[in-house]
């Protein structure tokens, strides 16, 4: 049995998906496994699978659509490792991408992340982004400011995840996972450098308006967020939908400016140091979106 599993699902991913996978088996250790759902593609992704030849590498073929959700607890079921990794069909898996995430697994870790490195949408454009390293004290509270973690650098570990109940039909499906983990008192951190080329183009989903204005203010995200607001800091009610967009009513701007100077508060006599700067730097930049979505709204 590998300890390693990585998800990959594809649909009609036939300009990036073999990069990906051949980066991926290049960075993966010995004890794993890359699986891979075809998501019903009618593009040439199905051909380009078949052409590629590695014993750790296994092929799932969807005769329908079934979304991005359903089609990772598909690949879930379809595995029975210890530890359960992603990856995207469009991205580049570094070579180092595994080392130091098994090393923090190892330890205890539930969730584990790393930056990326912002790949496109022009050939040669390459932005990092902000090295350094978010701890399982501070993760949580960061989560109820913004996503700082990338869902293609994931590693978690498979009882997690089966025990929040997988992810769920949202379209930030990764989002309400990580919340969920946090609320239950999973441990998640990130580490300091980049594992993963993050690719920019014209193709994907989140470049879609309708698919962005759908996804920040979803009915389950903002229980997800909500519960652990309510844990973290006795605050409940929607204030995520002021936070990610500038079209909620100005009575969940005002719950969500309160939830901001509560996280500030509780950082107010921290030890300085590189996650409390990005704390008190998020906390900064929350205000400052608040005020200008806002005060716009008014004009």
């Amino acid at each position: 049995m590998p300890r390693i599993s990585v998800i990959l699902p594809v649909k009609n991913g036939e300009q990036f998906v073999k990069s990906a996978i051949r980066s991926t088996l290049i960075a993966m250790p010995r004890d794993s496994e890359l699986v891979v759902l075809d998501d019903a593609s009618t593009d040439r992704t199905a051909e380009l699978l078949s052409s590629l030849r590695d014993r750790r590498l296994r092929v799932i073929t969807g005769a329908e659509s079934s979304g991005l959700a359903a089609g990772l607890n598909r690949l879930i079921a379809s595995t029975d490792s210890e530890w359960i990794a992603r990856m995207d069909a469009d991205d580049i898996s570094l070579p180092w991408r595994f080392a130091e995430q098994r090393r923090r697994m190892t330890a205890g870790t539930d969730f584990i992340f790393s930056p990326v490195v912002h790949l496109g949408p022009s050939r040669l454009r390459l932005k990092p982004t902000r090295p350094g390293s978010i701890g399982s004290d501070s993760a949580p509270f960061l989560l109820l400011l913004e996503n700082p973690f990338a869902h293609s650098t994931a590693m978690f570990r498979r009882t997690a995840i089966e025990h929040l109940g997988l992810y769920r039909n949202v379209g930030a499906e990764d989002y309400d996972l990580w919340l969920r983990a946090a609320s239950h008192g999973y441990r998640l951190e990130r580490t300091a450098y980049p594992v993963l080329l993050y690719r920019h183009h014209t193709q994907q989903v989140t470049k879609d308006a309708n698919w962005k204005a759908r996804s920040r203010t979803e009915e389950l995200l903002v229980e997800s967020h909500s519960a652990l607001s309510e844990s973290l800091l006795g605050l409940a009610g929607d204030s995520v939908s002021a936070l990610r967009t500038g079209k909620a009513p100005r009575e969940f701007a005002s719950r969500a400016e309160c939830l901001v100077n509560a996280v500030e508060r509780h950082f107010s006599e921290a030890q300085p140091g590189p996650e409390v700067t990005r704390i008190r730097r998020t906390c900064k930049s929350a205000k400052q979106s608040l005020e200008l979505r806002y005060r716009a709204a008014e004009c």
